[in-house]
């Protein structure tokens, strides 16, 4: 029995409806016409609100019952609702031997049985004593069926006004949202390339439409006819991509932390769950709640181990970001917690959500505009290092020029001393000379040849990570190969004939294992 006292509800307060209430396990006060006759309510049981759901007794999760109360009114001037925020299961509600509400299709066959979205409302009769019946069927949650969320008795006008404002509110938030995920994609593909846009705007959008099927308000008015299971599958399928998301967004943030191997697991899981909730009937579906609130919890213990390795290496806003996230952890676990029938609140999962989402929008942009910062700084570095690289090799190519004829002067110098043994007119100090000069030239091409190895480091290491069977000799012609000079520019270099530098370059291709139809330069280029 609830005993409504006269103020007890009225404009703006309501009474949620607590203790326990009369349940009758696969018992209807209906005949098979369907004539309402309380006498077939025999067989009583309790059962403890809020939140009464049958498997609490133990019962099957499949399976129909009657739940029973009483309400007496001190005044009976004004009208008041019976607020259900959520029924598991197809219902109809009697009040006094007359049905006044009817939620989905009641049957006791599982093929006929439909479960309803929306929330059911029930107005009540001026009448000073109701004797309230809750039938219900259920074939498709494991929990049974009943009213799991928080149940109210409210003062039917304020009811309303409320209701339209929680509409509005639920709208809008989603509204924006979904706002924010395509003002993420635009950036990606407008101006910023970097993934993490790409992947936080679908994160968006998949988190936007789950907060419509949850909510239901605004789909319902898109699509009146859209049935319980249907919902229900879009719920588990948004999460399920949510997870994936927000994981691919973390990992393309702060790259580096994760091998692809353990990614492409990282990822797939997900994936696996869309297919189950796909497959499988709603009723197993749900099974997997407990999964995906714990695959929920997983995916958010990645994100910090990412924004943690992240803050040691000192990587930009990653305390702004652990921040946010421990934000988003608040707003989850509410969600889990509502979920589990622990706590009931309002508007908290969407406007946390929406929080987050915002923030982490804001954050997006200030690390594209720093990382934008940095890489006009490294085109910079890049065009310096360019001219630098042009001015050595016009270095390279004065040499070469030079070293051509320092290869001729060492030949006559060679024939020189061959004459000194029968030719008194050849003075032994002009070959000194000379041969100090050859020595003073040889020193300044080893200068440029450490140039040259200095400034293609970086290329010489990625080469040698790539194709480790290279020797020196190998790694050299490449390295000149790569800077763009010629056949007869490297003979010079390498004090080699022309011929000699074509064969060189055959057995390189052969090492490095290229088709005839792939170009060398070019390959080497791409290292």
């Amino acid at each position: 029995m609830i005993h409504l006292k006269t103020n007890q509800v009225s404009k703006g307060k309501e009474l949620v409806i607590k203790g326990n209430s009369l349940f009758y396990w696969k018992q209807w006060p209906l005949t098979e016409k369907g004539a309402f006759q309380k006498e077939l309510l025999t067989k009583a049981d309790t059962i403890q609100w809020p939140s009464p759901v049958w498997e609490k007794k133990a019962y099957s999760p499949k399976g129909f019952g009657t739940f029973r109360f009483f309400i007496q009114r001190d005044n009976q001037e004004k009208q008041i609702i019976l607020n259900f925020s959520r029924v598991l299961g197809a219902s109809e509600v009697w009040v006094n031997g007359k049905k006044y509400a009817t939620h989905g299709n009641l049957s006791k066959n599982d093929t006929t049985s439909q479960d309803a979205i929306p929330a059911l409302t029930v107005e009540m009769p001026k009448e000073e004593l109701l004797d309230v019946m809750l039938l219900v069927s259920s074939f498709n949650s494991r929990h049974g069926g009943g009213f799991p969320l928080q149940n109210t008795i409210v003062e039917k006008d304020s009811f309303y006004k409320a209701k339209e404002r929680r509409a509005a509110l639920e709208i809008l938030v989603t509204f924006l949202i979904l706002l924010f995920g395509v003002f993420q994609i635009i950036t990606y593909t407008n101006s910023q390339k970097e993934k993490y846009f790409l992947y936080f705007g679908l994160f968006c959008l998949v988190g936007g439409s789950r907060q419509l099927f949850v909510g239901d308000t605004f789909i319902l008015k898109l699509f009146p006819e859209m049935s319980f299971e249907v919902a229900q599958k879009l719920r588990y399928i948004c999460y399920y991509g949510g997870l994936a998301l927000i994981f691919l967004y973390h990992n393309h943030l702060f790259r580096g932390y994760f091998s692809k191997k353990a990614a492409l697991v990282f990822n797939i899981i997900p994936c696996i769950g869309i297919v189950y909730v796909l497959v499988f009937p709603v009723f197993y579906a749900t099974y997997s709640a407990p999964v995906f609130q714990f695959l929920g919890l997983l995916y958010l213990l990645l994100g910090y181990f990412l924004i943690i390795k992240a803050l040691r290496d000192k990587r930009p806003f990653a305390r702004f970001i652990l921040l946010n996230l421990i934000f988003l952890t608040i707003t989850f676990t509410n969600d889990i917690l509502n979920a589990m029938l622990v706590i009931q609140t309002a508007f908290l999962v969407n406007l946390g959500l929406l929080t987050y989402v915002a923030f982490q929008v804001y954050l997006n942009q200030k690390i594209g505009k720093q990382k934008e910062v940095e890489f006009q700084n490294m085109a910079q570095q890049i065009e310096k290092m360019n001219q630098q690289v042009q001015t050595k090799k016009e270095e390279i190519s004065k040499l070469l020029y030079e070293s051509y004829h320092h290869l001729k002067s060492k030949r006559e110098l060679v024939d020189d001393l061959k004459k000194t043994t029968y030719d008194d007119s050849i003075s032994v100090d002009e070959i000194i000379k000379n041969l100090r000069s050859e020595l003073l030239e040889d020193n300044q091409l080893n200068i440029i040849k450490n140039d040259i190895e200095i400034l293609n480091y970086d290329f010489i290491q990625r080469l040698k990570a790539s194709a480790p069977k290279l020797t020196e000799t190998d790694l050299e012609l490449c390295t000149y190969i790569h800077m763009g000079l010629s056949r007869k520019e490297i003979a010079r270099l390498r004090h080699i004939t022309v011929e000699a530098v074509r064969k060189a370059r055959y057995r390189l291709r052969k090492k490095l294992e290229l088709s005839a139809d792939k170009d060398l330069e070019h390959f080497l280029n791409t290292i």
